[in-house]
Order: structure tokens, then C-alpha cells, then sequence
């Protein structure tokens, strides 16, 4: 990693500074020690059996994958660079397992969450801050297609779409994951397993329909399309070529990280030796003075943030209102794809789940974030109008809480939420289409009459509508509600925190009082210096 030394450095001199002036520095620790294990993900997706875990074990060099899998034990797995270990995450435990095991056989999704797969190999280690993401197809269940989604997008660079070349085509659920990924403005590479299988013509024609077809779907023009050849031994030499430059992407991702991170971290150090540098040469009835002001102030500012948080409440049960309508609205317009589906006896699971991800997705888009950004802004705002900038300990406090709510909080929304709404519909959908089709499918049976079937059909349909409805309507308020008292419980952490400095400063000036002012002298230029130093932790990687 590039610039992994440089940021060590930064953080562990942060941490000198918290430590002399007995700052919290807990979690500036903890960032810096994860930053030996950064990675970012590369998602592999595609239908079932196009040859994703033949693709992956070519790239490490070692048939580490199982191949002879069915949609029943398909396992999201994750590989990475590492000092070969293995860790199979069951529902109820982790199991440390030896390299010499792999691959494993016989793990089902039902009872294994996730297998991850530290390796020691050459080209992984080219790729150090990649983590290879193998997902089972998405024709084998749902919840993988969300999970797809909610669990790996947050810390993804790119995601590699592999398409067998027997079948080049994007089936409907293919098209509808990329069409999420086109939200969030997410690369997508795509790689043709079985390349052998066309001659030079043929496998042209391929990669050029399928960069349209995939270029179409997410906007995107240069969408880069790999070979793999599996004829004797596989040639993965493009693909290689794909993860090599996400790796030399995953530089400015870090920078960015954990650049956001140094800024928050620095900010309650900036604020105390803001604080008694300004006020060092105060008798000790100013302090006093100051004192009271600091906390007069601070509790005005928590009576507006309050009046503020509960306004937002109301308007996002508005919001959950509206979704709810956007969901039953859609799924009412699909009756009669679901009840000619319910009535040939097919599988509607898939085509409901991705009715409800889409209508929840653009209601979230249109009703939800617009008023969050609105939300943070204006309590951006509020402070700004009620106290002048030329004062000194609020215009620290709004500092701290503007740095802490950026616009990018708005932006977190859709996927945070959608995590929360996949998760808890997934099966619960799953359950309610089940239990209704199967008692329509046994009234079915005994009824000869059409017209009646097609009632009980019909009547399947709406239940199933109400029924999804319902359930989705439950998660989204749940999600939503808990990503609000996310928002607010950082909110009140910063103003805490800010006042814990600003108080702890105005101690610690009482304190300087009664050393002689030569030393006084001294103390305060070390302020100034470090301040300096914690300065420029706060403008790191802004433009």
C-alpha cells in the first residue's frame, strides 16, 4: 500500500498530541490499527454454474474453490492475501479451519453465512488490498441477490459480471442487479468464461453485445470485457490484467478513508488548543464568565438540534407513508404478471422481491434522502443564524458538527436503508408467497370451474400484494427509523464531546494560572505548535 507509512505516521502523532493533553485517543487506536487489514471488495457475480469458482481458483493458483457445487451449497466466499487460514462463518459460530481442507464440500447457505479465505500466493499479493468476492448465482436465491448488494456495495471498487459463453445473455435478474448498481455509479467489468467454445468471430460478436448490452444498463461506455479460456489449462491473463488496476485504484480509496477518518479524529484536539490559546491570558472571574457562557450556549444549541430531530421525525413517517403507496402501487401494477405467473405455476418470489427493491429504491431517492439532506442542512444552518461567526466556542461547535454530518451521510442513506429492508424481507416475502401459493395451488386442484379458479387466482395475487405490502412497509420503517437514530446519536455525540473539550480547556487554563509567566510563555507556544500540527490533519486530501 503506497501510503499506508505516511498515515500510520499521521495517526500516531495524532495520538501523541491526545495523549499529552489527555484527550480521548481510543478510537483514533483503533483506526490506526486497522489499516494493516484494509481491503476493498471485488464482488464476482453471474448466474449459477458460468464458471465463477473455476475463474477464481486459476487467479489464485490452486483449486482452493469448490466446483462441484449445487445451488444448494453455494456459499458466498471471500479470498484475499493472507497467511493461509481459513474461516467458515456458521450461523451460530466460527470455525478456524487449515488450508489443507479446501476446498470444502458440503456447506449449505442455510447454515454457513460466509467462508473467508486467506492466501498466500504470488499475484494475491500483487493485489494486497483486494478482497475476490465469489457470490453463488443469483437464480439460487434472492437473499444473495440482495446480500449482493447491502453487504459488499459500501466497500466495493468495482464488480466483475460473469457470463458464460453458452448462454450470453443478461436474464432478468442480472439486468435487474445492474440496474441497482447504475444508483450508486458503480464500475462494472464483465468476464466470458469458456471462451474456447467460439472461434475469433463468434467471441467478438459476444464481447461486443455484451459491452452494450451491460454499457446500456449502467450508463457506462467503456465497459471492459475479459477472456477466460478454460480449454487445458485456464488462461485468466486478462482478468489478471482487470484486478491489477482495481488494485492500483485502491490507493485513493484509502487516501480517502482514512483521510475522513484523520479529519474527525483531529477535530476535538483543534478545538481544545483553539480553545486555550484564545483564552490563556483570562483572569480567573473571566473564566468563570467564560464557563457560563459555554454551557448557556451549548444547551441552546441541544434545545434547537431537539426541536429539530423531532420535526425531521414527523416528516419520515410521511416519508415511510409514501414508500408504502410507491410499493403497493407497483406491485397492484404487476397483478396480472403475478396472477398468469401463479397460474402456470411458476416461481414469483424473484419477480416480487425485485418489485419491492426497485420501489423501495426510488422512493427512497425521491421522499427520503432529499428531506435527510434538507435535515442536515439545516441544522447547519439554524446554528449559523443563531449564533455570529465571530464567536469563538460556537463557531467550534458547528465546525464539529458540519464535519461530522457531511453530505455524504445523505448519500449513505439508500444502501443503509436498503440493507436493513433486504434483510428483513427477504424471507419473510419468501414465507408469505409460499403460504399463499400453496394453499392456492391445493384449492386449484379441486376446482374445475375456470372462472373460479381465475377468482381464486386473482384473489391469490391481492393477498400476496397486501401481504408484501405489509411486511415491507414494517422494514422500512424499522430501517429507516434506525438509520435516523444513527444520524442523531452521532449528532449528540460530537455536541457531547465538543463540550467535554471545551470545558476540559477552560479547566486546564485555570490551572495555568498559577504557573510563573515565563513558562506560561513556553507552554503557550507549544499550544500554538501543536496546533499547527492538528491543523493540517484537518485540511488532509482537501482540495
Amino acid at each position: 500500500m503506497k501510503y499506508l507509512d505516511e498515515y500510520k505516521e499521521k495517526f500516531q502523532k495524532l495520538i501523541e498530541i491526545q495523549k499529552k493533553y489527555d484527550i480521548p485517543y481510543e478510537e483514533t487506536q483503533e483506526i490506526l490499527e486497522s489499516m494493516d487489514t484494509y481491503r476493498v471488495n471485488t464482488p464476482v457475480v453471474g448466474n449459477f454454474s458460468t464458471g465463477k469458482s473455476s475463474m477464481i481458483n486459476a487467479v489464485i493458483g490452486k483449486p482452493l474453490l469448490s466446483v462441484e457445487i449445487t445451488p444448494e451449497t453455494a456459499v458466498p466466499t471471500e479470498v484475499y492475501y493472507g497467511n493461509n487460514k481459513v474461516y467458515q462463518y456458521d450461523k451460530k459460530c466460527v470455525i478456524e479451519r487449515k488450508i489443507e481442507e479446501l476446498p470444502l464440500k458440503g456447506l449449505t447457505i442455510q447454515t454457513t453465512n460466509l467462508v473467508k479465505i486467506e492466501y498466500d500466493s504470488e499475484f494475491l499479493k500483487q493485489i494486497k488490498s483486494v478482497n475476490i468476492v465469489d457470490l453463488p448465482g443469483f437464480d439460487t436465491s434472492i437473499e444473495l441477490h440482495n446480500r449482493a448488494i447491502d453487504q459488499y456495495l459500501p466497500n466495493s471498487l468495482a464488480y466483475l459480471l460473469v457470463v458464460s459463453s453458452d448462454e450470453p445473455v443478461l436474464k432478468e435478474s442480472i439486468s435487474d442487479f445492474l440496474k441497482e448498481l447504475r444508483v450508486y455509479n458503480m464500475p462494472v467489468y464483465v468476464v466470458i468464461t469458456k471462451s474456447h467454445r467460439l472461434d475469433d468471430d463468434e467471441l467478438e460478436e459476444c464481447k461486443a453485445l455484451l459491452k452494450k448490452l451491460v454499457g446500456r444498463i449502467i450508463g457506462q461506455d467503456d465497459v471492459k470485457v475479459a477472456c477466460v479460456d478454460s480449454y487445458g489449462r485456464v488462461n485468466v491473463d486478462e482478468l489478471k490484467e482487470i484486478l491489477i488496476e482495481i488494485q492500483g485504484k485502491t490507493d485513493q480509496i484509502f487516501v480517502n478513508k482514512y483521510s475522513e477518518h484523520l479529519r474527525n479524529c483531529s477535530k476535538y484536539a483543534e478545538v481544545y488548543l483553539i480553545e486555550r490559546i484564545d483564552k490563556a491570558c483570562l483572569s480567573t472571574s473571566r473564566l468563570e464568565q467564560e464557563k457560563e457562557k459555554t454551557e448557556k450556549k451549548i444547551q441552546e444549541l441541544t434545545l434547537e438540534i431537539d426541536r429539530e430531530k423531532h420535526n425531521f421525525q414527523r416528516q419520515a413517517k410521511v416519508c415511510i407513508n409514501s414508500i408504502r403507496e410507491h410499493v403497493k402501487g407497483d406491485l397492484e401494477s404487476s397483478l396480472p404478471t403475478i396472477s398468469a405467473m401463479l397460474e402456470n405455476g411458476n416461481d414469483i418470489t424473484d419477480k416480487v422481491n425485485s418489485i419491492v427493491r426497485r420501489s423501495v429504491r426510488v422512493g427512497i431517492n425521491t421522499e427520503f434522502e432529499p428531506k435527510l439532506k434538507k435535515y442536515v442542512n439545516h441544522i447547519s444552518e439554524m446554528i449559523t443564524i443563531q449564533f455570529p461567526d465571530d464567536d469563538e466556542i460556537i463557531r467550534n461547535v458547528k465546525a464539529a458538527v458540519n464535519q461530522s454530518i457531511p453530505e455524504e451521510v445523505a448519500k449513505s442513506a439508500l444502501p443503509v436503508v436498503l440493507a436493513g429492508v433486504g434483510f428483513a424481507i427477504a424471507n419473510p416475502i419468501a414465507a408469505a408467497v409460499g403460504a399463499i401459493v400453496g394453499i392456492t395451488a391445493d384449492t386449484l386442484h379441486n376446482i374445475k370451474n375456470n372462472r373460479k379458479k381465475q377468482l381464486e387466482i386473482d384473489k391469490a395475487a391481492n393477498d400476496i400484494v397486501n401481504e408484501v405490502t405489509r411486511q415491507t412497509t414494517d422494514s422500512i420503517e424499522l430501517a429507516i427509523n434506525n438509520y435516523i437514530s444513527k444520524i442523531n446519536q452521532k449528532i449528540e455525540q460530537d455536541v457531547m464531546k465538543q463540550r467535554e473539550m471545551l470545558q476540559k480547556s477552560l479547566r486546564d487554563i485555570e490551572t495555568d494560572i498559577s504557573i510563573e509567566e515565563n513558562n506560561r510563555i513556553v507552554q503557550t507556544e507549544n499550544l500554538e505548535a501543536d496546533l499547527k500540527v492538528v491543523e493540517a490533519f484537518r485540511m488532509d486530501n482537501l482540495s
